[in-house]
């Protein structure tokens, strides 16, 4: 007879309840399913290191809930690739702007043109640091926002930040994707032109 393995849903069930237990946080489905989302991302073999860090991490005046999102966010971090970190990066910085720059369009008095009009007006490819000539938005986050399009920023900015933050950060991490696989297939095209050059001397 084999030995009974738990899934990784039995083990995180289980860890969510130690959790509860630990902060002494009373059982109730709407928190329970709010502390396994926070886990989720996790890979169950860093369960231990999650608790280490718990017990060992001097956090004052926050509460137990506080505690478990702050310490699952540091690992969820940890555990993305430089190329997922960048986009979920350079998604927060995209939605920070678009959120002021339509929140500074909609307060606009008496304007001629509706708050979309203006907004889909703005020149992106120019808007820069204040008191600076650096530009906000590279190439990479235009071709985001082109593939979006203004008007559904304009429209889920405000509506919905998860919806908002899901597709941005999979735009960018498909355009992170297209330009890796770019870059190595002219790094072997380079490398194979190399050869055959070698080959002819």
């Amino acid at each position: 007879m084999q030995p009974y393995t738990p899934t990784d849903d039995q083990i995180r069930s289980q860890f969510v309840s130690s959790l509860m237990n630990y902060f002494k946080i009373e059982e109730d489905v709407f928190l329970r399913s709010h502390i396994d989302e926070l886990i989720r991302p996790i890979a169950v073999t860093r369960y231990s290191n999650f608790l280490h860090r718990l017990s060992t991490r001097t956090l004052a005046f926050k509460t137990g809930i506080e505690k478990i999102a702050l310490i699952a966010q540091e690992l969820i971090e940890e555990q993305l690739s430089p190329l997922a970190q960048e986009a979920k990066e350079r998604t927060q910085k995209l939605y920070n702007l678009m959120y002021d720059l339509r929140r500074s369009i909609t307060e606009e008095r008496n304007a001629q043109h509706s708050a979309l009009a203006r907004f889909e007006n703005v020149k992106f490819t120019s808007i820069k640091r204040a008191d600076s000539a650096e530009l906000l938005l590279d190439s990479l986050d235009i071709d985001v926002i082109r593939n979006v399009t203004k008007q559904w920023i304009y429209d889920y900015v405000t509506l919905d930040r998860g919806v908002f933050e899901a597709r941005i950060e999979r735009e960018y991490t498909d355009l992170l994707l297209e330009r890796e696989r770019a870059k190595n297939t002219q790094s072997i095209s380079h490398a194979t032109q190399a050869v055959l050059g070698a080959k002819r001397l």
